[in-house]
């Protein structure tokens, strides 16, 4: 992220870094931990869902990762489809602070009002790119069509829409 913050294009690099850091904290709030826990866990637990493991209720782990180790499984509950989140988030993330700038650039040296750059390099970071969302795309299909089910799924993508929609669309966040 931080090459793409010292393109020609990337107006305000500081601004490009600390949303990035930005998005990641909000991924790891969701998917890794919040003082504890993280939220994805929370709302499964909170959702009627538990540890299934031949412990003392007081024993029981509180957390995806913990169960696991601990040999046990989640059961019940909602389970927010992390590959939705992951892919949403990272791909809308990508798609604003790479495609439209990049394109915006490329049209503007194609009409010749651009910096004079390397246009092979930014259509090879153009091609690279769209290569990329278009890898992560096939895979939200495939998360779609075999795992989860539609509640899961439109609430993994709704949580990974909403960084994309609070920081670049309604501004909540000013940066």
């Amino acid at each position: 992220m931080l090459f793409v913050a010292m393109l020609p294009f990337a107006a305000a690099p500081a601004r490009v870094v600390l949303r990035y850091a930005t998005a990641t904290l909000y991924w790891l709030a969701m998917t890794r931990w919040f003082f504890g826990p993280p939220l994805f866990d929370r709302l499964f637990v909170h959702t009627g869902g538990e540890c299934q493991l031949p412990l003392p209720a007081s024993d029981t782990p509180y957390s995806m990762s913990a169960c696991r180790s601990a040999g046990g499984a989640w059961a019940g509950g909602h389970d927010v489809s992390g590959h939705c989140f992951l892919l949403l988030h990272s791909g809308l993330f990508l798609a604003e602070e790479v495609l439209a700038p990049l394109l915006l650039l490329l049209l503007a040296s194609l009409e010749h009002r651009g910096p004079a750059a390397s246009p092979a390099a930014r259509w090879a970071l153009l091609a690279a790119t769209l290569g990329l969302v278009g890898v992560w795309l096939l895979m939200l299909f495939f998360t779609a069509k075999y795992f989860h089910g539609v509640e899961e799924l439109v609430s993994g993508s709704l949580l990974g829409a909403a960084y994309w929609f609070a920081v670049y669309h309604m501004r909540i966040v000013a940066m």
